[in-house]
């Protein structure tokens, strides 16, 4: 085989590996939804993804490890929403309306994944901490340029920060929960708590309502 065929075979190859582990991930969401993540075995994802138990384990050692990626794949999925949401925006007021749109957005469209990656079970798993940090840096960011600007009053940032973060993974967590509660409603909720929380002055100033 020439160099040109062993290239277009691992390519070929390399695209199936990708393939089995989205299937797996895909399967993994569907399974933990219903069974939940500790009556969940490694050969019930691998049934649903229809391949072979050793085929699961050349992908993931445990099912810990599973977890971990696909909150990973979760996170960067809804990092990805949030950044693209803020980007087309300088005033931090705005950044800090639209972050919380695009957060409850991907949240009303992954329910499942999203209960499953934030869920009360994983509260305190180091992925989810660190997935925490990451957002926290960003609002921490949107803060200080809150305070700069004058529109936020002056709090210390990084505690204002995890504060804000924590809300709303555990309100979100909870309203996947509660298939009842509009997502509009935590929406609107969490940026009337955040935004009169920090505003100085009047709370219709610079236009927050």
């Amino acid at each position: 085989m020439n160099t040109k065929s062993l290239k277009v075979a691992a390519s070929r190859f390399e695209r199936r590996k990708e393939r089995t582990r989205h299937d797996l991930l895909a399967a993994a969401v569907r399974v933990l939804a219903g069974k939940g993540f500790h009556d969940t075995k490694i050969a019930d994802i691998a049934n649903a993804a229809d391949v072979g138990v050793g085929t699961f384990y050349l992908h993931f050692e445990t099912k810990d490890a599973l977890f971990d990626a696909l909150v990973d794949e979760t996170v960067q999925r809804l990092k990805a929403a949030v950044d693209e949401a803020q980007i087309a925006s300088t005033d931090p007021i705005d950044r800090i309306r639209r972050a919380n749109t695009a957060f409850c957005r991907f949240a009303a469209e992954n329910r499942e994944v999203f209960r499953i990656a934030f869920g009360h079970a994983a509260a305190y798993h180091d992925v989810i901490r660190r997935a925490q940090d990451l957002f926290a840096a960003d609002i921490e960011q949107n803060m200080k340029d809150g305070i700069a600007s004058g529109a936020l009053s002056a709090v210390p940032t990084p505690v204002a920060a995890q504060a804000v973060v924590g809300m709303a993974t555990q309100l979100l967590s909870w309203w996947a929960e509660h298939a009842s509660m509009p997502i509009q409603t935590l929406e609107d909720t969490m940026t009337k708590i955040v935004l009169h929380g920090l505003l100085a002055g009047a709370a219709n100033e610079k236009g927050v309502a």
